[in-house]
């Protein structure tokens, strides 16, 4: 199964810094909302499965996995067995959470061009800012993938 990897651009982003240490593809998106489109646009259909991870300084040690992207009334449904990566990350103890409430901002706007364009084989995980993580909870992450 081929995967890629997916964060934003940004040395000091936590979510950066989970994806930069992983082994395999990896795909840095632009911070802006025309930017991301085409730097989706641009990758390659080949994977089977994609990872997103987006910053929300709302989170302290824990991971929201986003279910649902939304652009205007329309929404669309990740296809990704969410239960078994719930349980592997609170498995070694990340609390891990679900959400079916799709927020209004550029990790939303990111996630809806890579459903559409991996056919919904896309899964999003907001993790906290570098100030609520340690590097234990980064290797932990990385080690559950």
């Amino acid at each position: 199964m081929s995967i890629l990897y997916v964060a934003f651009k940004g040395n000091g982003n936590s979510a950066n810094k989970i994806v930069n240490g992983l082994v395999g593809d990896k795909l840095f998106l632009t911070n802006s909302y025309e930017g991301l489109k085409t730097d989706i646009e641009n990758s390659p259909d080949t994977y089977d499965l994609v990872y997103m991870f987006g910053l929300d300084k709302k989170l302290k040690g824990t991971i929201r996995i986003d279910c649902i992207a939304q652009k205007g009334e329309k929404r669309l449904y990740s296809s990704v067995d969410f239960d078994s990566i719930v349980m592997k990350l609170n498995h070694v103890g990340i609390i891990t959470n679900t959400s079916s409430t799709p927020t209004q901002s550029l990790c939303n706007e990111a996630y809806w061009h890579m459903l559409r364009k991996y056919n919904y084989h896309v899964i999003f995980f907001h993790v906290p800012s570098i100030k609520y993580i340690t590097e234990d909870f980064i290797e932990k992450v990385r080690a559950s993938l």
